[in-house]
């Protein structure tokens, strides 16, 4: 059984990626996903870039300058040494022995450690090998000889000085031949000094090198990403800014004109769905409108047939004023037509206030048997070529708005009659057995021009599509629209049924 007070309207289905043969677009969110995920990419890859590239200018930073400036500098503190060693021998023996320990010592611990930790020909220090793989990039082996026989020569000359100034010998010799020694151990301290200095020259050519290799990989890996993520963002751009741009455009046309031309958008990405949407919307307003200028007529007409009948036998009346059967017959026409007309107006208003969420809700005691047989007297003066018979079953006490239910009332009335057989009866049953509920119903036997689908005659601006019998009510359908939103203010239901044999039933549950 289906419920009119709950019923949910379908616009009709997306399309899908198949539909008309067309291949389904990839998604807007996929694609922006993708958008992010390449940056996200690119952002990791320049940070991991970064991070190994830091970490190779710290290594080779270290290297340089504990395995190629470091020496440089002790070298030249071993040359200071030399210096005051040849200054101190000028003077006689007695007056050396001496002074002549702590620049020696100084010597001895340099050649010692340089021997030990920087001799590059020999060594088997990571830095050593990576010094010598970066000599023979450049074609300088034949230095590693030369600092071997330079570091040779200062350790051969450290310990003849040291006999020879009694530091590791008993007699001192003469004096010139101390001199020539000092002079020999200051030759190779400039030799290795310059040799050093040309480690330093070649290692600093590698470490430029590799300097600027960091830096072409940063620029193309960094322009190439740049240029990546440009082109894929042009390219989500052109796939998504013309569709947006169509729908704007149809959506502004369709505000300012009130025409619009359907969005050819296929797929089943959120674009593609969005333009069946708007389709779908710009389709349904546009009946909504025809529907409403078609109701404006309905009604226009509805409101003036009673004016003009009114008007006819009011003249009646006055024209005939000393036939008293006459005038009376006019006058008990005029007020059925007047309640008629207040019963339209009273619809319009009401269905407006629905629509906007105005309508006023004063619940009290109602008993709904007593309230039905004061709308059937009243309607049955405005529709005498239909009997309408009340069954009514139980206590149908409730709490509830009464004028609001007796307005529901009258409008299922009134729908019942537009559509019924012409003399056929109009059933109303109160069935109060539940404990909970009261069912009004109405059944009429009718209905054949009905629409297939009843929920449009519960759309504000329905109009039934037929004529009433003149005399009688005749209803635009507004009447139902607005006992769907009484209902709804009761917390009921509402809803039509087709049976078998053209029977048409309106049924309206309310709790107690």
């Amino acid at each position: 059984m289906p419920r009119w007070s709950q019923r949910a309207q379908h616009a009709g289905s997306p399309p899908s990626g198949g539909g008309n043969g067309s291949p389904g677009r990839m998604s807007i969110g996929r694609r922006l996903s993708l958008l992010v995920l390449s940056q996200l990419i690119l952002a990791a890859l320049g940070i991991t870039m970064s991070i190994v590239a830091l970490k190779r200018l710290a290594i080779e930073t270290s290297y340089l300058r504990h395995y190629v400036f470091q020496p440089f500098v002790v070298i030249s503190g071993g040359i200071e040494s030399s210096n005051a060693l040849y200054t101190l021998l000028a003077r006689p023996p007695s007056d050396v022995a001496v002074e002549v320990r702590e620049p020696m010592a100084r010597l001895r611990s340099f050649i010692d450690r340089y021997q030990r930790e920087w001799l590059t020909a020999t060594s088997t220090l990571p830095e050593a090998i990576h010094l010598r793989a970066a000599l023979a990039r450049a074609g300088e082996l034949a230095l590693l000889e030369e600092e071997r026989e330079a570091a040779d020569t200062i350790a051969a000359a450290v310990a003849h000085i040291e006999r020879t100034t009694g530091l590791a010998g008993p007699t001192p010799a003469a004096p010139h031949v101390r001199h020539a020694d000092v002079e020999n151990l200051s030759g190779a301290l400039v030799r290795l000094h310059k040799i050093n200095l040309r480690y330093m020259e070649v290692a600093y050519d590698a470490f430029d090198r590799i300097r600027r290799r960091i830096f072409l990989v940063f620029m193309t890996v960094g322009l190439g990403g740049v240029t990546a993520a440009s082109l894929f963002g042009l390219a989500v751009r052109r796939a998504i800014a013309p569709r947006i741009h169509r729908m704007v455009t149809a959506v502004r046309c369709f505000r300012e004109l009130g025409v619009y031309e359907p969005l050819e958008d296929r797929g089943d990405d959120e674009l593609a769905v969005l333009a069946h949407t708007l389709n779908t919307s710009f389709k349904a307003i546009a009946e909504r409108d025809k529907d409403r200028d078609r109701f404006l007529a309905v009604a226009a007409h509805e409101l003036k047939t009673p004016l003009t009948t009114m008007k006819g036998f009011a003249q009646v009346a006055l024209t005939h004023r000393n036939d008293t059967a006459i005038r009376e017959r006019a006058l008990a026409i005029i007020d059925r037509q007047a309640t008629r007309l207040g019963r339209l107006v009273q619809d319009l208003l009401w269905s407006a206030r629905i629509s906007g969420g105005e309508l006023p809700f004063r619940p009290e005691a109602i008993d709904v048997e007593e309230l039905a047989r004061r709308v059937i007297g009243e309607f049955e003066l405005v529709a005498k070529d239909h009997s309408i018979r009340l069954v009514p079953r139980g206590d149908a006490h409730l709490l509830g708005d009464p004028e609001l239910v007796e307005q529901a009332l009258w409008s299922l009335l009134v729908q019942a009659v537009s559509i019924a057989l012409e003399h056929d009866p109009v059933l109303v049953t109160i069935d109060a057995d539940a404990a909970a509920r009261v069912l009004i119903t109405v059944e009429v036997r009718g209905g054949k021009d009905l629409p297939e689908d009843l929920e449009k005659l519960l759309e504000p601006f329905a109009v039934v599509a037929f004529e009433g019998r003149r005399g009688e009510p005749r209803s635009t359908g507004v009447g139902l629209h607005l006992v769907q939103g009484i209902a709804r203010l009761h917390g009921a239901r509402f809803w039509i049924e087709r049976r078998p044999g053209d029977l048409m039933v309106f049924s309206l549950e309310l709790r107690r």
